[in-house]
């Protein structure tokens, strides 16, 4: 099961978070076919994929990815990697950037919003780990259960007011 998780209508980051996370972290590129991360890893860095794909694997099955991640997704050891047996590989030439503990600790401290933001990217492929047969609704499925909410609550009789009932 391959899951990218980037919306591709929207934007997770904006400039001017681009320019901090730049300022933050280091920018660093890796090859593709190379690990960035493995479970006997313990440094608690975390990634800002800016271009390529990055491939997520559980050790028991090196050929099904988890999830394939693209530009704007963010990975890391914090909370995503601890307690299992996970490793990230590039599946294509890719360029990062690389936030260490001293450098995520000062942007949270400088920069609360932007991340809380990361917090949350890393939440919700911690979520896409761990449960990876619940994926999030496509927008054709939000849309097409917000219209049967819609016709629902406009085909109900309005003004019954019934004491018996």
């Amino acid at each position: 099961m391959s899951t990218s998780l980037v919306a591709r209508n929207e934007s997770k980051f904006n400039i001017k978070d681009w320019n901090r996370l730049e300022r933050s972290g280091q920018l660093i590129k890796r090859n593709k076919g190379r690990f960035l991360i493995k479970p006997e890893h313990t440094n608690r860095d975390v990634y800002i994929i800016k271009s390529g794909s990055i491939a997520v694997y559980h050790a028991d099955n090196m050929e099904e990815p988890l999830a394939v991640l693209t530009g704007q997704d963010v990975l890391g050891n914090r909370s995503i990697f601890v307690h299992q047996n996970l490793y990230a590989k590039t599946v294509t030439d890719v360029e990062l950037i690389q936030l260490d503990q001293t450098a995520y600790r000062a942007l949270y401290l400088a920069y609360p919003e932007l991340a809380i933001k990361l917090t949350a990217e890393l939440s919700k492929l911690k979520l896409t780990l761990d449960f990876p047969e619940r994926k999030a609704p496509s927008l054709l499925q939000q849309v097409k259960s917000g219209v049967q909410s819609w016709v629902n609550k406009n085909n109900g009789k309005k003004g019954r007011y019934c004491h018996n009932c």
